[in-house]
C-alpha cells in the first residue's frame, strides 16, 4: 500500500530498512493506496479510520530537527492532512544490510547471510512472478575492501534457481553499479551443489555489492542461493531492528477514508530547518472505529488479526500483522485502563514514550522481541523494576497524540517464575487457584469440557492440599459419566480419550480409586483397535478409530496424548502396548539428527516442520522420560524446543494448551531447559495477569479459541506454574508401587 521513499540518500537502518537521508528544507514524497475491504471488513459493518505514520530515526549530525508529513487530495493536490514530530539526536546506521530485487514469503534473502547453507533464498514467484534477472547482496554503512564473491546454490530441490548465466556487480562510494565480473557455472553447481567463487583481479573499495543471477539451470527464470560471501570482508553480528526515536502520525477521518477507498493519493515529507533527518519507511494502517471478535482472523494459522488481552493494564486489543498501532477492543470497569479513561476505539501509538514498532504476529524471535504483545509485557516489567507507578500510552484523540498515565496495580516483577521463592509467581498462582475454585461447574467440570476439566482438576490436585480433593472427585465422576465407554469420546476421541485417561491415572495414583481402572483398560483397547497400516506400511493412529487422514499418512499428535496417557496408566498397573505398536511410525516422524535432521517430531513422515513442533515433540519427550526409553529422541526434541522456543504458541493443531505442555514437558524431562525457557515469559505473564482475577486469553499463532479463552490458560497455567513441585508423575512425581 505504500513503498519506502526512493532516492539516491539511502540509509540503511540496523535490521535491514532503508531510510532515506532528508536534507534540510528538502522534501519527497511517496503514492499512498487504500485498498478495498476486505469481504469480513464489510461484514463488521461500522466506519474505518486512516493511520498514516513515519518515522524520523534522528539527525546526521545529532542536532535538533523538525519533520512535517502531509496528506495530499489526489484530484487537487491540496493539503488535506497533516503533522509534524521534532527530531533529535544522531540516527542509527546499520553497518550492513541485505539487499536484493525480490523474495519469496519462508525464503527470504537474508537466509544468504545466516552462515546455514540448508536455509535459501528464493526470488518471488507465483501469480506475480518476479521476471529475471534476480539478485541479492549487501549494502554497507561504510566503504569495505572487496576480494570477491562466494555463491553456494541452494541445497536441497530442483535446480530451480540455481545461478547458471551470472554477473557480480559492486557500487564504489558515491558511484553507480558496474558489473565486474561475469560468466556461467558448471555441473559441479548445478548438480553437485559446490560452491561458485569469484575473486576480482585486485580488491575493490565498494559500498555495495550484489550477485546477479541471469537465468537458472531449471530455465524457469527463477533465482535462489544458500550461501553469499563477502570475501574478504568480515560481517559483525546483524543488528537487531531499531524502533524510531519518534514519529509523526497523520489521521485520516472516517468520511475521509470512506472517499479514498480504492485510491492513490500522494504522501508528502519535508524537513523544516536544521540538520537533516533521517525517515524511515512510511507506514498505512487502516483501523475499526469500534473493533470487535468478528475481524479475528482464521482458527488455525494465518497472522490475525488477533485478541491481545492486557490484562495488566485491563484492556483487550485487536493485535494486526504488520501495524504500527494497535486499537482497544474492549475496556473491563474499574481497572487501570478505565481509570485512566481509555476507551474502545482508542488506538495506540505509544508505550512509554517509545512508539510501537511494526506488529509481527509470525512465530518467531521477531515476534518474541518486538511484538506489540511483547513491547507492552516488557514495558511493564521494565516499569515496575524501576520503581514506577504508572505506565504512560500515548493514544490518537481527535488526529492528535494524547498521553493516558495508567496506574499499574502490581508493584512486584517475576523473578524465576518458580512460585517457591517467586512472590509475584507466588501471588500470580494463588490467582490461578481461586479462579479454577470460582469457576467449576455444578457438575463438576469446568466450561463443559474435558481438556479444560482435566488441566483444572490437575491444577488443584498439584497442590497436594487435602481440601481440593472433593472438587478433583466431582470432576472424575463427571467425566465417567459423560464418558461411559470410549465411544462417547465423539469424532476425535483419541484426544478426548487421552485428556480422560491423564485424569484418572493421576487421580487414582494419589486417591487408590479403583473405579477409573476400567475405563483405562477400555481406553487403552480401543486405542490399540483403532491402529490402522498407514501409508508408509506400518501401524498409526488417526483422530479416532475410524481410520487414518490425509491419504493414510496420519499424523502424530493424538497418538502424543496417547502416549502421555499409556505411560501414566502403567504406573497403575495397566498393561499395553501401544507404545510398541507404533514406534516406528513415529520414528519415521521424527527428524533425527544422526541424520542430518533438526530434532525435533514431525507431523508425519512427509512434514518434519519446524513451526508447529512445539506440543507433539514436548508430549512425546514426556511419555519417552515416563517410560525411560528412549533417550535420544527425548534429548533431541527437548533441546530443539529450548533453542526455538518462540515457536511456544504455534503448536498444532491449537496453540493453547500446546504451549503448556511443551513447558510441562521440559519441566520434566530437561528441568534446566524448563527454568531457562519460562523465565523468558516472564514478561507474558506480567502482562496477561489481572491481580484479583488472573489470566487473559491472547490467540495463539495457531489461534484455535474455539479450545477456550480464559478458562484454558488460567487451568493450563495453573499446572505449569506448579511443575516444580513435582506433587504430580507428570511432573515428575517418582514412580510409587500402584494401588489395586
Amino acid at each position: 500500500m505504500v513503498e519506502p521513499f526512493a532516492g539516491k540518500n539511502s540509509w540503511r537502518l540496523p535490521g535491514g530498512e532503508q531510510g532515506m537521508l532528508l536534507a534540510a528544507r528538502e522534501s519527497a514524497a511517496v503514492e499512498v493506496t487504500v485498498p478495498e475491504l476486505t469481504d469480513k471488513e464489510r461484514e463488521a459493518g461500522g466506519a474505518w479510520r486512516g493511520i498514516l505514520s513515519v518515522d524520523a530515526h534522528g539527525t546526521s549530525d545529532g542536532g535538533a530537527g523538525s519533520l512535517v508529513i502531509e496528506a495530499l487530495d489526489p484530484r487537487s493536490g491540496e493539503v488535506i492532512a497533516r503533522a509534524a514530530t521534532s527530531v533529535s539526536g544522531r540516527a542509527p546506521r546499520a553497518p550492513w544490510a541485505v539487499i536484493a530485487s525480490s523474495e519469496q514469503g519462508g525464503g527470504a534473502a537474508k537466509r544468504l547471510f545466516d552462515g546455514d547453507p540448508q536455509t535459501d533464498w528464493h526470488s518471488r514467484y507465483g501469480d506475480d512472478q518476479a521476471p529475471p534477472p534476480h539478485w541479492a547482496g549487501l549494502e554497507f554503512g561504510a566503504a569495505k575492501k572487496l576480494e570477491g564473491v562466494r555463491y553456494v546454490p541452494r541445497q536441497g530441490g530442483f535446480t530451480n534457481g540455481v545461478a547458471r548465466k551470472y554477473r557480480v556487480e559492486i557500487r564504489r562510494p558515491g558511484g553507480a553499479w558496474e558489473s565486474v565480473a561475469a560468466g556461467e557455472s558448471g555441473e559441479e553447481v548445478a548438480k553437485q551443489r559446490k560452491p561458485l567463487e569469484v575473486r576480482f583481479p585486485a580488491a575493490a573499495e565498494v559500498e555495495a555489492f550484489r550477485f546477479v543471477i541471469e537465468s537458472d539451470w531449471s530455465g524457469g527464470g527463477f533465482g535462489t542461493g544458500g550461501e553469499i560471501e563477502a570475501i574478504g570482508v568480515e560481517l559483525p553480528p546483524e543488528a537487531p531492528p531499531v524502533v524510531a526515536a519518534s514519529r509523526a502520525w497523520l489521521e485520516l477521518p472516517a468520511d475521509l477514508m470512506e472517499k479514498l477507498v480504492g485510491k492513490t493519493f500522494a504522501l508528502k515529507v519535508r524537513s523544516d530547518a536544521g540538520p537533516a533527518i533521517v525517515v524511515g519507511t512510511p507506514r498505512f494502517s487502516r483501523v475499526h472505529e469500534l473493533p470487535t471478535g468478528k475481524l479475528y482472523g482464521r482458527s488455525n494459522g494465518g497472522t490475525g488479526p488477533d485478541k491481545l488481552g492486557a490484562g495488566l493494564l485491563g484492556f483487550d486489543a485487536l493485535a494486526e500483522h504488520g501495524q504500527t498501532v494497535l486499537a482497544v477492543m474492549e475496556v473491563r470497569p474499574g481497572t487501570p485502563a478505565a481509570k485512566a479513561k481509555l476507551k474502545a476505539g482508542d488506538v495506540i501509538l505509544a508505550v512509554a514514550g517509545q512508539p510501537l514498532g511494526l506488529n509481527d504476529l509470525e512465530p518467531g524471535w521477531e515476534w518474541f522481541h518486538r511484538s506489540h504483545e511483547a513491547l507492552l509485557g516488557r514495558a511493564g516489567e521494565a516499569a515496575l523494576a524501576s520503581g514506577k507507578k504508572s505506565l504512560p500510552l500515548t493514544v490518537l484523540r481527535d488526529g492528535k497524540p494524547v498521553e493516558l498515565p495508567l496506574e499499574l496495580p502490581r508493584t512486584r516483577v517475576f523473578g524465576t517464575m518458580d512460585p517457591a521463592g517467586d512472590p509475584a509467581a507466588a501471588a500470580l498462582l494463588d490467582d490461578l487457584l481461586e479462579h479454577l475454585q470460582r469457576t467449576q461447574r455444578d457438575d463438576g467440570s469446568w466450561s463443559g469440557d474435558i481438556i479444560r476439566t482435566t488441566f483444572s482438576a490437575l491444577a488443584l490436585l498439584a497442590t497436594g492440599e487435602k481440601k481440593h480433593e472433593s472438587r478433583v472427585r466431582k470432576a472424575v465422576e463427571w467425566s465417567l459419566a459423560k464418558y461411559p465407554e470410549p465411544a462417547a469420546y465423539g469424532n476425535l476421541g483419541f484426544w478426548s480419550g487421552a485428556y480422560a485417561g491423564i485424569l484418572y491415572s493421576e487421580w487414582h495414583l494419589r486417591s487408590g480409586d479403583r473405579q477409573v481402572l476400567k475405563h483405562l483398560e477400555a481406553l487403552r483397547d480401543w486405542a490399540v483397535n483403532g491402529t490402522h497400516t498407514s501409508a508408509w506400511g506400518v501401524p498409526a493412529l488417526g483422530h479416532g478409530p475410524d481410520g487414518l487422514p490425509y491419504d493414510q499418512k496420519a499424523l502424530v499428535a493424538p497418538a502424543c496424548h496417547l502416549l502421555v496417557f499409556e505411560a501414566l496408566a502403567g504406573r497403575c498397573g495397566m498393561k499395553s502396548e501401544i507404545w510398541e505398536k507404533i514406534m516406528p511410525y513415529m520414528e519415521m516422524a521424527w527428524s533425527d539428527p544422526q541424520d542430518g535432521g533438526h530434532g525435533s517430531l514431525g507431523y508425519n513422515r512427509s512434514y518434519k516442520d519446524t513451526a508447529e513442533f512445539w506440543s507433539r515433540s514436548g508430549l512425546f519427550a514426556m511419555a519417552a522420560h515416563l517410560r525411560g526409553e528412549r533417550s535420544d529422541m527425548r534429548d533431541a526434541m527437548t533441546g530443539f524446543m529450548r533453542g526455538q522456543h518462540p515457536w511456544i504458541r504455534n503448536s498444532h493443531a491449537y496453540g493453547e494448551p500446546g504451549g503448556a505442555w511443551g513447558l510441562l514437558a521440559l519441566n520434566l524431562a530437561a528441568p534446566e531447559a524448563y527454568r531457562e525457557v519460562i523465565r523468558e515469559y516472564a514478561w507474558w505473564f506480567s502482562l496477561a495477569w489481572e491481580p484479583g482475577y488472573g489470566l487473559r486469553f491472547t490467540t495463539p499463532h495457531m489461534g484455535a479459541p474455539y479450545m477456550g479463552e480464559d478458562d484454558l490458560i488460567n487451568a493450563a497455567y495453573a499446572l505449569v506454574l506448579q511443575a516444580e513441585r513435582r506433587n504430580l508423575h507428570l511432573t515428575g512425581l517418582k514412580q510409587s508401587a500402584p494401588r489395586r
